[in-house]
């Protein structure tokens, strides 16, 4: 748990507090602590704002945490040198799912996924990994439409 993220639930306490206390919330003291948080919303990774998006408190009344998601990020030189696409499929695919276990709509999960940019980056794996590896994804799958979308992507 990062800095930043332990600061935001403090801050979403404070945040909880006031609105219980019946303060408006057009007041500045409220304002100034949904500030707060939105800088460090910026600063958290993805992972700790799937958490934060589940949060059945103050924050998700006054913030949108969606827009805080960021562009999924590779490092190009070490998948290279490793071959490890594979295996970073997987850590994609994990994050996939953990977001559409948490989006509360079809919507949301959808804008998210376009905000992580999941789908391009799903590409340019599937376009860096060997036919081998695509059809050992496709085996470890039960879904059938996932078998097929792997499918589609092996090289001729």
């Amino acid at each position: 748990m990062s800095n930043e993220y332990e600061k935001i639930l403090k801050l979403e306490e404070k945040l909880e507090g006031m609105t219980v206390n019946g303060i408006d919330t057009t007041d500045v003291k409220c304002e100034q602590v949904v500030l707060q948080i939105s800088k460090l919303l910026d600063k958290i990774d993805n992972s700790e704002l799937l958490k934060l998006l589940t949060f059945p408190y103050a924050l998700n009344e006054f913030i949108d945490v969606t827009v805080y998601f960021k562009k999924y990020k590779l490092n190009y030189k070490e998948l290279e040198e490793d071959n490890s696409y594979k295996d970073e499929f997987k850590k994609l695919s994990l994050l996939v799912e953990e977001i559409r276990e948490k989006a509360i709509s079809e919507e949301e999960y959808q804008f998210i996924c376009y905000k992580c940019d999941v789908d391009n980056t799903a590409s340019y794996l599937l376009s860096k990994m060997d036919n081998k590896d695509i059809m050992n994804l496709a085996n470890e799958a039960d879904d059938w439409s996932y078998k097929l979308f792997l499918f589609q992507n092996l090289k001729k």
